[in-house]
């Protein structure tokens, strides 16, 4: 017979990801909340020191300027988003909501926690920030 231990070591190794890798330096939750901040104030270079290397390389401070203006377009002003309806320790859903209406948000971080994908998207439209 297994002791609780036992059974909640079982338990943790379950979670653990096989690779063994986990996110290092932010969990999705913090990195979201800064999201929503630098969404906020339209802070490109904050955004721009937030993605992973590719990305960094694919967009420019000035790109993701004009970015973050077209979400602003599309959406309006973002309130606050949700805790993560559904994801792993890397990716999530997230619903945000914006003064207009709530809507989808999609965020992946990579295993330094740095961001791979961020999207807004509603039934209309959607706009993404990820590798091409």
């Amino acid at each position: 017979m297994l002791t609780r231990r036992q059974a909640l070591s079982g338990f943790a190794l379950i979670l653990v990801p096989a690779s063994g890798a986990a996110l290092e330096q932010d969990t999705l939750f913090n990195v979201s909340t800064r999201l929503v901040t630098i969404y906020q104030t339209g802070d490109a270079g904050a955004l721009h020191s937030m993605l992973a290397p590719d990305l960094q390389a694919q967009y420019s401070p000035e790109a993701l300027a004009s970015w973050l203006s077209e979400a602003k377009a599309t959406f309006g002003p973002l309130q606050r988003i949700s805790l993560p309806i559904s994801g792993t320790r890397a990716f999530a859903i997230f619903a945000a909501y914006f003064e207009r209406a709530p809507n989808d948000m999609f965020l992946e971080l990579d295993r330094d926690g740095r961001i791979v994908l961020w999207t807004l998207k509603s039934d209309s439209g959607a706009v993404v920030l990820r590798k091409r």
